[in-house]
């Protein structure tokens, strides 16, 4: 076994561990990925050096073929990681065409004696199992170590619980995950959860549900009418009964109902509710109710759907005073504690006052089942929505794995709480990582077996013809065969050129591609100084400029985005404007030159008028429907405004007036995304079928609605934006990929 003295550097207010592979800064560690701490180390054994880009390649990336993209983004991530600036940079210099120097002094002590640093993919859990080996050897302070932080009170205890999620969590066991299904693309995983006795995963996809025997494979169909759209919740403590709920309608209403392995028809519970959580005892149901234009309700009732009692609603903080929560507020999987006295869930809402545009913040709290005594356990922006308590007393959760990176890989959790007072006694610690986000977390009656299921979704870009004899749109053909993300927002003036977004240099950057070529052009080649996420690429209204948003920390709505322009040929990235809460932005075409952006205030959505060479013009608009969907006509006359219900409200434009002309109403529709087609004419609209198909639909200003274009029934429009001409139109489709059902044992 090679063998060799672990260093420890430190610069500045930084302190870099090599045997602990982190970066701790003021006690805290930031996150970073394995490449990119590598070639931090690499600079940092060579301080004022000019280190060529082939060296840190080498020296990296090893024998494994990469293109210098690769050490691009792992440069971008350290600058975002150290809070360095491209420009006048304190740590990391770059010489252009060249490499990079560390021009900061570094002071280097060793660390004693530490096995090489295994395989990235292993790093975590051999750090653990090394971990583990010792502990009955060393103080419990260890524990803390692992991760960098020294000895702490109980006061510190608590923040870390706090700032943990998305960082480096604790040591942990980290096990490995086991797959259970296989499905393909076409059939995607929905949901699954596992039987008391972990001999079954009931899970549903687009075809139906299932039920699954683990240990043969062995798969059947439940035997419940066709048109019994359903996902799985739970299984009834008797193992023989699960728990659903079932979508109707054109607006898909959720039920809850109950279903027997054993045959018989579907029995339902309720109405008007959604995700469902069996109590341990068999007593009870907790369950979500979702509230139109106001958010989610958390409710109890009995387990045959009887003495229903509404126990909490999605709520904000104000300034330390609890409210409301004003506009999409959530509460995720309740999950019952093992003597079914207490309800841990997710609740995800935006934060009103003090920050102008609202921040997304996730927490997980616990509260007695009659909703007294709230706890909060975690608050991170980074949290998923899966949830589960076992019986040894930990609550599982969903959390992102890498805070840093643009994947969106996410992992689960666990801590500690006593089930008596709801509280956490633990700091969360690592239990197992993999691709994709979490759907949802189920576990035995045992707390042995542990199965969730991963959706591993990508947006990509399509293009469609348009058939002026049927007056609907021909079947999309992929814009580009890059299986990475992909969200295209506008067309150039030639109708043949695309403009989009792309993760597949590791950062979300600008991109042009024309229809019939196979390969795509990048319009900004390193990463952007405002921050490593650039979205919403738009058309000036002559065309000439692109116009973007960037923004800093994608987590945190809080933080000032930047409305970018940038010339359609190329050149210097300059601001147009920076604001709190900018939610969307357009221009019309020539002759006209109006352009809005909109931003999210309070409760509020403000629409501005703008320019993009002299910036912020005057206030049009003020709705008290927060983050509006809406879009501009072609000639700026004519504002559609899409509430994220059945309505579209026009509004003219005129001599900088804005005012409302008629509201339409959609009764079989939900009506989601809208951008008007090329004529301006009727405003081309996402939504879905009952039965789960995606649409696009032309509206009119009268309300007259006709789909124009059907999709698979497994995939999802977000949004199609026509070109100037009229004969194309381009649409970002959420494609699922590895969707599937996953397992851990003894964890």
């Amino acid at each position: 076994m090679n063998e060799h003295k672990s260093s420890v550097f430190t610069f500045a207010d930084v302190e870099v561990r090599e045997r602990e592979f982190c970066i701790a800064r003021d006690g805290e560690v930031l996150a970073v990925e394995p490449k990119a701490f590598r070639v931090l180390l690499f600079l940092l054994r060579n301080p004022h050096k000019l280190i060529t880009k082939e060296e840190l390649l080498d020296a990296v990336w090893g024998d494994v073929a990469v293109s210098e993209n690769s050490l691009t983004r792992s440069i971008a991530l350290l600058r975002k990681v150290l809070g360095d600036d491209t420009h006048e940079p304190r740590f990391i210099a770059t010489v252009p065409t060249v490499g990079y120097r560390f021009s900061c002094d570094v002071k280097v002590a060793e660390d004693g004696v530490a096995r090489h640093p295994p395989p990235e993919a292993d790093i975590p859990a051999r750090a653990e199992e090394e971990q583990r080996s010792t502990d009955d050897k060393r103080p419990a302070t260890l524990l803390l170590a692992g991760i960098c932080v020294l000895a702490i009170g109980v006061p510190a205890a608590i923040v870390l619980i706090h700032h943990s999620v998305g960082k480096h969590q604790g040591p942990g066991i980290h096990v490995t995950e086991q797959r259970v299904t296989s499905n393909s693309p076409e059939a995607p995983v929905e949901f699954a959860v596992v039987s008391p006795d972990g001999k079954y995963v009931a899970y549903s996809d687009p075809t139906g549900l299932y039920l699954r025997v683990i240990a043969s494979g062995e798969t059947r169909r439940w035997d419940v009418p066709k048109d019994f759209v359903a996902n799985p919740n739970g299984w009834f403590p008797d193992g023989t009964h699960l728990l659903v709920t079932r979508f109707e309608g054109p607006s898909r209403v959720p039920s809850l109902w109950k279903l027997s392995m054993l045959g018989g028809d579907p029995r339902k519970l309720i109405d008007n509710a959604g995700r469902g959580s069996l109590s341990p005892d068999g007593t009870r149901i907790a369950y979500e109710s979702v509230v139109p234009s106001w958010g989610h309700e958390l409710w109890v009732m009995g387990a045959d759907g009887s003495n229903r009692h509404r126990i909490t609603e999605s709520r904000v903080w104000v300034l330390g005073v609890q409210r409301p929560s004003f506009f999409g507020g959530s509460i995720y999987f309740p999950a019952w504690s093992p003597n079914s006295q207490r309800i841990a869930s997710i609740e995800r809402h935006l934060i009103s006052d003090p920050h102008p545009g609202g921040a997304v913040v996730s927490s997980l709290w616990t509260r007695n089942a009659d909703g007294s005594d709230p706890q909060m356990i975690v608050k991170d922006s980074w949290l998923g929505t899966g949830v589960a308590w076992t019986p040894d007393g930990r609550i599982l959760f969903a959390s992102r794995v890498n805070t840093v990176g643009e994947r969106q890989d996410q992992g689960v959790r666990a801590v500690r709480v006593d089930e008596r007072t709801g509280k956490a006694i633990e700091a969360p610690q690592f239990v197992t990582d993999g691709s994709g986000l979490i759907g949802g977390i189920s576990i035995t009656s045992d707390g042995k077996r542990l199965v969730l299921w991963r959706a591993n979704t990508q947006l990509q870009a399509f293009v469609s013809e348009f058939d002026a004899q049927t007056r609907k749109w021909k079947t999309p053909q992929r814009l580009t065969l890059d299986a990475n993300g992909n969200m295209a927002t506008a067309w150039l003036p030639d109708s043949r050129t695309v403009l989009f977004v792309s993760n597949r240099n590791g950062v979300w950057t600008l991109f042009k591609q024309a229809i019939d070529e196979t390969t795509a052009e990048a319009l900004v080649e390193e990463a952007p100084v405002e921050g490593h996420f650039l979205t919403l690429p738009r058309l000036s209204a002559d065309g000439s400029q692109v116009l973007y948003q960037s923004r800093t920390d994608p987590a945190n709505s809080s933080a000032p985005r930047s409305l970018m322009r940038l010339p359609v040929e190329g050149g210097s990235p300059q601001l147009v404007l920076k604001d709190v809460g900018i939610w969307n932005h357009q221009c019309a075409r020539l002759p006209s030159t109006m352009c809005i952006f909109s931003k999210v205030q309070g409760g509020d959505t403000i629409y501005f008028s703008f320019d993009p060479e002299h910036g912020l013009g005057r206030e049009l608009l003020r709705s008290s429907d927060i983050g509006d969907n809406w879009t501009l006509s072609p000639d700026g006359k004519t504002l559609a405004v899409l509430p994220g219900d059945h309505r579209i409200r026009f509004f003219s434009v005129e001599n900088g007036i804005v005012r409302e002309e008629n509201t339409v109403t959609l009764n079989d529709w939900r009506l989601m995304n809208g951008d008007w087609n090329a004529n301006g004419t009727g405003v081309l609209i996402n939504s879905i079928t009952p039965a789960g198909t995606p649409v696009i639909l032309e509206a009119d200003r009268a309300g007259k609605a006709t789909v124009a274009l059907e999709g698979a029934a497994n995939t999802r429009f977000s949004f199609m934006i026509s070109a100037p001409n009229g004969h194309f139109g381009i649409l970002t489709v959420d494609v699922p990929s590895d969707n599937n059902a996953w397992m851990v044992d003894n964890f």
